[in-house]
């Protein structure tokens, strides 16, 4: 149960890594819309600020993998490249969107 695995990682039950968890998608969510409108305005220093955010909160969770992708945004923005990230935004979304599925069912 990756659930338990990601609780346990952090020292807590179930119940309160559930409550953790429905704060970082909230948050997550509207960074992530922010991030997406930077984007498509060609705001790199925005883009930066939100994968940072973005980054920072899943790394806390143990979201290794969304974490990478975070990174991987938040490293180009940094150095003013926004050149493929449309493609990292949405490989991040559609794991994030998963992500948020499969925790909802409470696997």
């Amino acid at each position: 149960m990756q659930i338990q695995n990601l609780a346990d990682n952090l020292g807590l039950d179930v119940e309160d890594f559930n409550e953790v968890f429905e704060i970082y998608r909230e948050t997550t969510s509207s960074d992530l819309e922010e991030l997406k409108r930077a984007l498509d305005q060609g705001d790199a220093e925005k883009v930066h600020q939100k994968a940072h955010s973005i980054k920072g909160a899943s790394g806390n969770l143990g979201l290794n993998e969304l974490f990478e992708l975070a990174k991987e945004i938040d490293d180009s923005a940094r150095v003013n490249s926004l050149n493929g990230l449309e493609s990292l935004v949405q490989a991040f979304y559609e794991k994030y969107e998963r992500l948020v599925e499969e925790f909802g069912k409470g696997s």
